[in-house]
């Protein structure tokens, strides 16, 4: 069994140009702080912090989200692994028994709790690091896939993924 799950197109569309727009934000926050001085943010010093952190955020979720364009699927999933490529910073090839369990988490997303060596011998560059930390505060041990871009439900999804998982542990009992 080989299941594919494709990416909407016009969701990463939609993504970048929000991103894009959030980036162009944060820069204006560099530009004009006065603007934004409230009773919350007094200091234009505080302004202009958190205007270089969106900047930097939001131009390295930028870069992430135009690198899913050259990617044909999303999720692949067989009897034997599950391939994630839902993000820039996904793990790609899961194998079942590396899995421990799978839950959903929040309304539109999936964890997937595997085994720390798993994650511990993943090798990833520093934008991938700090992308993973920000999506993911439970990062040494689960994984997180979102429906966001993908063409299916997260309880369509949710079901591939738990029957397969459960198909692979009958066979290999």
């Amino acid at each position: 069994m080989i299941k594919k799950i494709k990416f909407r197109k016009v969701k990463i569309l939609l993504g970048a140009f929000i991103t894009l727009l959030l980036f162009l934000s944060s820069f204006y926050f560099l530009l004009k702080p006065e603007f934004f001085i409230r009773n919350v943010f007094t200091k234009v010093i505080i302004i202009q912090i958190l205007g270089v952190i969106g900047m930097i955020y939001f131009l390295a979720l930028f870069y992430s989200i135009l690198t899913l364009f050259s990617r044909k699927y999303a999720i692949i999933i067989t009897d034997e692994f599950l391939i994630d490529n839902s993000k820039y910073e996904s793990f790609g090839k899961v194998e079942w028994n590396t899995i421990l369990r799978i839950e959903k988490f929040k309304r539109k997303s999936i964890q997937i709790f595997v085994d720390e060596n798993f994650i511990k011998n993943r090798k990833m560059n520093i934008l991938e690091n700090f992308l993973v930390l920000m999506h993911n505060w439970n990062y040494k041990r689960s994984i997180i896939i979102s429906n966001a871009l993908l063409d299916c439900s997260i309880e369509q999804l949710y079901e591939e993924i738990i029957l397969a998982h459960e198909k692979h542990k009958e066979n290999y009992k």
